[in-house]
């Protein structure tokens, strides 16, 4: 069959009308009664047309472009690709036979070879899609074994990429690359590390965006209802820990990774830019302590007034989902770090000081806090491993935790001398499925010592 049939609502209609159900119905129920007619009515002379559904597949391979110059044929190929919605809005490279096979160079595993499923429209990501993309996008072969773990981290069946892609919060995604292939593939990792003008950063993150957009088929204002548009929307947030500089272990040692592996972390974040910046070196001087405090104090302020939503339904088929505590990702600078190492903190232990110091006296909670939070213990909202932990907590004299674990703490460290500390935060169980925060080891490189 060559045709999908398919019933559509106005966003406009609907998000005017959702605020009560009779208000909403003859919506619903026009949109039903549609489905069911393209369930039910025969079917057309082109929906069952064996030659077409033929054709459709012989030609999806290969496009054909054809200019009096090269120049000419570019151009024609960029209008012809944004036309269909093949691309992103900015030019691209063509991703002919020959490209295609030299970016797989990159890589040991089969073209062939699936790794998941995109959405909305559920697209199937094989090696050979994602290089494509990745043609496209203007990444060179050694980027390609980041670029597929990425996307096995994005299309993981528990990660929420739905949110995070097709939200009208115009949610974004944060990529952190870790480990030694950052340097070996030369990703900015110091000052401008989330700027423009490196290529690895930019492409890497723009494959990204490409893959999602032709194996996914997302398209603005079609499934993709950010409302505003996200931040960065071509490449997303995509950086690289400073191994180099940094006194601690990389990020994915939290994750249980060793540290001579390559990994990738994709994180949801929201769409506005960090949450809150702490400062570093770009105005005046600064203190470790006072940085600290402040990221302490941004947390406890933030999360303390989250306590009723622990209780919730949730916003999408998960309890608690939008709503039942936060994932912190908060980005240090390595002058910082080294100061924070010279006070006796690795990654463990700033975890459990920002755990203890942002949880809250019992004496100091609402009647509606303590609520959420007990109905958060018997939906499972607070896992069976933490019950104890609030339990004990929810009692006079308690010092009730903002935070699910120190675990949802998540510390990379990232930019130059100077530098500066700043947070996204993220709620830990998102609306449509189970994790927000995804980390892949990176395997089957051929051209870089790391990521085998």
């Amino acid at each position: 069959m060559s045709t999908v049939r398919y019933r559509t609502i106005s966003s406009a209609e609907f998000y005017r009308l959702r605020a009560s159900v009779e208000q909403v119905r003859p919506v619903a129920e026009g949109v039903i009664d549609g489905l069911i007619d393209a369930l039910t009515s025969p079917l057309t002379a082109e929906e069952t047309s064996v030659d077409q559904a033929k054709k459709d597949s012989a030609e999806s391979k290969f496009v054909t472009i054809m200019g009096d110059s090269y120049e000419i044929a570019a151009e024609e190929f960029n209008r012809i690709y944004l036309d269909n919605r093949w691309g992103d809005g900015l030019p691209m490279v063509p991703p002919t036979a020959e490209r295609v096979k030299w970016m797989l160079s990159g890589t040991s595993r089969s073209p062939g070879e699936v790794i998941g499923k995109v959405s909305p429209k559920q697209g199937i990501a094989t090696i050979e899609k994602i290089a494509i993309n990745a043609v496209m996008a203007g990444a060179k072969p050694e980027y390609l074994p980041v670029i597929i773990a990425i996307m096995e981290a994005l299309t993981n069946e528990r990660y929420d990429d739905r949110h995070v892609l097709l939200s009208a919060g115009s949610f974004n995604l944060l990529i952190v690359v870790s480990g030694p292939i950052a340097k070996e593939i030369e990703m900015q990792t110091g000052i401008g590390f989330m700027g423009h003008g490196w290529r690895a950063n930019n492409t890497i993150g723009r494959s990204i965006r490409l893959s999602t957009l032709n194996i996914g088929h997302i398209w603005p204002g079609l499934n993709d209802m950010g409302l505003t548009g996200r931040v960065s929307p071509h490449t997303y947030i995509t950086i690289a820990e400073n191994t180099d500089l940094s006194k601690w272990e990389p990020y994915h040692t939290s994750r249980g990774f060793n540290s001579e592996d390559s990994c990738v972390t994709v994180a949801s974040i929201p769409s506005a830019g960090p949450t809150q910046n702490f400062y570093g070196g770009m105005i005046g001087t600064w203190d470790a302590e006072e940085i600290l405090n402040r990221i302490i104090d941004n947390i406890k302020r933030q999360d303390s007034r989250m306590f009723p939503q622990w209780g919730s339904k949730g916003v999408g088929s998960i309890p608690g989902s939008g709503g039942g505590g936060n994932n912190h990702m908060i980005i240090l600078f390595p002058e910082l770090v080294s100061e924070l190492k010279k006070m006796g903190y690795d990654q463990v232990s700033l975890q459990d000081e920002i755990y203890r110091r942002t949880s809250v006296k019992h004496e100091d909670l609402r009647p509606e806090d303590i609520k959420g939070i007990q109905t958060g213990i018997e939906t499972g909202v607070i896992p069976p491993e933490r019950r104890e932990v609030f339990e004990v907590a929810l009692k006079p004299g308690g010092m009730v935790p903002v935070l699910i674990s120190p675990e949802n703490i998540n510390l990379f460290v990232a930019g130059g001398a100077p530098g500066c500390a700043f947070s996204y935060s993220y709620s830990r169980i998102p609306p449509y499925n189970y994790m927000a925060l995804m980390t892949r080891k990176i395997t089957g490189a051929t051209l870089t010592r790391a990521g085998k």
